[in-house]
């Protein structure tokens, strides 16, 4: 079996990139991502790539959401989804996607409520 990708390497970065975020909010990005790995340990190099679940249910990664929005947000599980061979990884990241398109779905039905009912 392949060694499963880095995180922060393989998926962060190439999802992250100054191309999608302006370069201050890239900073602040870099950084949560950089405490995020040594406090939950999931580096491909000598870390443990199972605990990325964990970061991925913890409010550390919910502050990542708020900076990078929803969009990048989807984009860096469906990455997780696709690279990734560890079923719990997988499994979070997925869970993670259908809450978030299952809160998508929400607010533009609440959204086109609101407009019919003001005009």
């Amino acid at each position: 079996m392949l060694s499963p990708p880095d995180f922060l390497r393989h998926i962060a970065n190439k999802v992250l990139t100054p191309n999608t975020l302006d370069p201050k909010r890239l900073d602040e990005v870099r950084k949560l991502l950089g405490e995020a790995e040594n406090k939950y340990n999931f580096s491909a190099y000598g870390g443990n790539p199972k605990k990325l679940a964990d970061y991925l249910l913890s409010p550390d990664f919910t502050e990542l959401v708020f900076i990078i929005g929803i969009d990048l947000t989807k984009k860096l599980l469906e990455e997780i989804i696709n690279d990734y061979d560890i079923e719990e990884v997988k499994s979070t990241a997925k869970k993670l996607l259908d809450e978030i398109d299952g809160y998508k779905e929400i607010e533009n039905s609440d959204a086109l409520l609101y407009n019919k009912n003001r005009f």
